[in-house]
């Protein structure tokens, strides 16, 4: 009976290790970020806000170089700064779009304590500021990169966006955990379970989603699930060959593109996304 115990006392620290850790394990944060022109892109301004707690949190934006082209309100994962993902979103730049990244409390210098309560209310707050400069909601296009596609989803339950792109996305936290710690009941453990199998059902927007078929943090399975609960128009590409981190290597920015063309670029031209920019995009 000594090992018995001896194992349930083991497998009791995990949960409680767990627990514990999870703040660590889901949100680890980022070092300071260089100024944008390091990540090869000119132009882009910082925007400081202040959070309801009092935290100041600096955005990336640069305003639509075209006539009538929306933002893209971009939300990265749970590693990495904005910084790292300048260079692969650029292409929206070059496009016409706008582009403005979100950076999260508690990664690339900023303080706060990040969690799905915090990062959701800071996300709003950005979506007020676009708002503010003039943008309306059909002008603004929700962008998530893996952890961030939840705020992507959260935001374009909430306002009428244009559309939806979705890098790598869940259908909930709770059961990436579970997946990944199949051994411990982790989607009970779990304070953030970040349902966006929820929350999808709630756009309207046209969404797309690409994945990798060797995505070994967030499985397959989970996008799968996710398009499938998507109400309206929606578009996909699972790629053969990737993994979680490297899908614009295996052409994701093509896909894109062509997503964009037909779901916002296609409205553009028929004048349904309005014909002038705001006064701060002039």
């Amino acid at each position: 009976m000594g090992w018995i115990m001896s194992a349930v006392t083991v497998y009791v620290g995990l949960m409680v290790v767990m627990y514990l850790l999870q703040p660590i394990l889901l949100y680890p944060g980022a070092s300071p970020r260089e100024e944008p022109e390091f990540y090869g892109v000119k132009g882009m301004e910082k925007i400081s806000l202040t959070m309801d707690d009092g935290v100041i949190l600096t955005h990336w934006f640069k305003a639509p170089a075209r006539l009538g082209y929306p933002v893209v309100l971009a939300f990265h994962g749970n590693a990495g700064h904005t910084g790292d993902r300048l260079p692969k979103l650029k292409y929206l730049l070059e496009m016409g779009f706008g582009l403005l990244q979100v950076e999260y409390r508690g990664y690339a210098g900023h303080k706060g304590r990040p969690s799905e309560t915090a990062f959701k209310a800071d996300g709003a707050v950005a979506m007020s500021w676009l708002l503010e400069q003039g943008y309306a909601e059909q002008q603004i296009i929700t962008y998530g990169e893996s952890l961030g596609s939840g705020m992507a989803i959260w935001l374009a339950a909430r306002y009428q966006v244009q559309a939806v792109i979705l890098e790598a996305p869940y259908s909930s936290i709770a059961e990436v955990a579970q997946a990944k710690y199949w051994y411990l009941p982790a989607k009970w453990l779990l304070r953030d379970k970040w349902r966006s199998d929820l929350a999808i059902r709630d756009v309207t927007a046209p969404v797309f989603i690409f994945h990798g078929e060797k995505d070994e943090l967030i499985p397959v399975a989970l996008a799968r699930r996710l398009l499938s609960l998507a109400p309206g128009e929606k578009q996909s590409v699972f790629f053969q060959e990737g993994y979680h981190m490297d899908l614009y290597d295996h052409g994701a920015e093509k896909n894109v593109r062509e997503f964009l063309e037909e779901y916002v670029l296609g409205k553009l031209g028929e004048g349904k996304l309005g014909n002038s920019l705001p006064e701060a995009a002039k």
